[in-house]
């Protein structure tokens, strides 16, 4: 029986780490994956049972035509459920980590601390419909290898970092490649994804971590995120940008171990 429009998804989720110890959910960002935060999660799981999750119309996960930031929360909640995990500690990445603060806020499920990657509260204005669109416009019928549909990406994605991102999207199956990322709903739900709507308080402990180098937080940002989250501190890590996980891995797992171990 396919879930209602309304209802939770099941979540593809990868585990790591011994289940006796404190547990943290990781919720990627948009055009992510769990497979992107590998890396960290191996330097994690030895202090900590760490859940990766692949959300709504990402990675193995379901589809779905809808996706706002309340049914993504209610997604990881009923992750949370499935797994059996005793009040984890969140941690999300932009998309994800609007999703884990919509959860906390919401009261959804009873989690612990809160760590929001390089995202604040907030609604933003910029768009990521370039990308949706460059990608939607490959012409994957007829491609022989990755590096056709890089050439392709280039004529709009000048970055190669980005592109390269992207690229972990791309999955080949039964002799044909197709992207494992449900980019018409990101496309139709983009607004969605830009806005952020909860107003209610969250009394979790909180760390935001933001990239220097990035312009989603910054000082303009820290009265409203000490409103809705007012037990929170922010942490910036130098010559990092929005991708700070990769960028500055070091930096980045130290701070979580400070805040969770």
């Amino acid at each position: 029986m396919q879930p209602e429009e309304d209802d939770p998804l099941k979540l593809y989720c990868q585990v790591f780490g011994d289940k006796n110890n404190p547990a943290l959910v990781i919720l990627h960002g948009l055009f992510g994956s769990s497979t992107n935060w590998r890396s960290i999660i191996r330097q994690l799981s030895d202090e900590l049972y760490v859940v990766a999750a692949d959300m709504r119309n990402h990675g193995q996960s379901p589809w779905s035509a809808s996706m706002d930031y309340p049914q993504m929360a209610e997604d990881v909640a009923a992750l949370i459920t499935d797994q059996n995990l005793q009040k984890p500690a969140l941690l999300g990445h932009s998309m994800g980590g609007k999703a884990a603060m919509t959860l906390a806020q919401m009261g959804l499920a009873p989690v612990g601390k809160l760590i929001i990657a390089d995202i604040a509260p907030v609604p933003y204005t910029h768009s990521h419909e370039t990308l949706v669109r460059a990608m939607m416009e490959v012409e994957l019928r007829g491609v022989k290898n990755r590096s056709e549909v890089e050439n392709q990406l280039a004529e709009s994605i000048l970055n190669p970092g980005i592109r390269q991102f992207l690229l972990q999207n791309l999955v080949r199956e039964n002799g044909h490649y197709r992207w494992r990322i449900n980019l018409q709903a990101i496309e139709n739900n983009m607004a969605s994804l830009l806005d952020y709507a909860s107003a209610q308080t969250a009394d979790n402990q909180t760390l935001f971590i933001a990239g220097g180098n990035s312009e989603y937080i910054q000082a303009d940002k820290y009265s409203t995120i000490k409103r809705l989250f007012p037990n929170s501190t922010v942490e910036t890590i130098k010559d990092a940008g929005h991708w700070i996980h990769a960028e500055k891995p070091s930096e980045f797992i130290k701070l979580i171990r400070q805040f969770i171990c």
